[in-house]
């Protein structure tokens, strides 16, 4: 896939960070690093689709901020069915993530799929597709967005972080990736995964990855563990290598999406 540019600093990742909180919400500005570097990465055709359906949106600014829209409406009445759409669980004694995992009303992985045919059908007009896919790929890349039903992917896993009571769950949206509005410092953390992880492959396969993580954080965290910045350096590595891999990812469906006239 051919890049255009060097990654950059995310703009206005900031923006409306009081939306960044939810059960099920990877934070605000890790989503907005994936769209943010996924635009970057994508092919200059498909950064024109993606600017005409962010301005159609009314929505957002960029892309970055579009991708933050999924988890700012689903308490609305009109949305709600879709905050099951933000994760996939498995039972604890599972070691991958099959299509038969994912319930009736939708999941991350199954969604992505959608919302790739929506866009495929209309990249030109389906902007809520383009944020909702945008959106997805960075949450299936967290480990806690595919985890267990029985612990709500770790939101009843209470653990203290700097002092303070959180949960599994929200450590690892918010407090392991550090974000404060930029990235470019570990623009070439993608080097740390092997070069065989960047090919397409399926949700699955991401979801799956997700989970070998989220079953090492389960056989290494306890309920009331304490933790520090000095204890999490390396998962903060991780994770934000993860969000270069979603980003990665993400760019290439968008060209792969991107009408054919304008590809050419």
């Amino acid at each position: 896939m051919k890049i255009n540019s060097m990654p950059r600093a995310v703009s206005a990742v900031l923006f409306m960070m009081v939306f960044a909180s939810g059960a099920q919400a990877f934070s605000y500005p890790s989503h907005a690093v994936v769209c943010d570097l996924a635009y970057q990465y994508a092919a200059p055709e498909t950064q024109k689709m993606i600017s005409g359906l962010v301005q159609q949106s009314r929505e957002a600014r960029s892309f970055a901020q579009l991708c933050g829209w999924p988890d700012r409406v689903r308490k609305i009445d009109d949305y709600k069915h879709t905050s099951v759409w933000h994760y996939i669980n498995v039972a604890r004694k599972d070691t991958s993530v099959h299509r038969a995992h994912c319930p009736g009303k939708g999941c991350v992985t199954e969604e992505i799929r959608a919302m790739q045919k929506r866009l495929k059908k209309a990249p030109d007009t389906d902007w809520q597709a383009l944020a909702f896919l945008g959106h997805f790929v960075g949450d299936v890349h967290q480990p806690l967005h595919v985890s267990y039903s029985d612990d709500r992917g770790g939101n009843q896993t209470r653990i203290y972080y700097r002092g303070e009571r959180t949960n599994l769950h929200a450590f690892w949206d918010r407090d392991v990736p550090g974000l404060s509005g930029t990235l470019t410092k570990d623009s070439n953390l993608i080097a740390s995964f092997p070069v065989e992880l960047l090919r397409e492959g399926s949700p699955e396969d991401w979801a799956n990855e997700s989970l070998e993580k989220t079953r090492e954080i389960y056989r290494n965290y306890r309920k009331g563990a304490r933790f520090e910045d000095d204890d999490i350096a390396a998962d903060r590595h991780w994770v934000r290598s993860r969000l270069h891999l979603a980003a990665r990812r993400l760019a290439k469906l968008l060209d792969q999406l991107a009408p054919v006239s304008a590809a050419g």
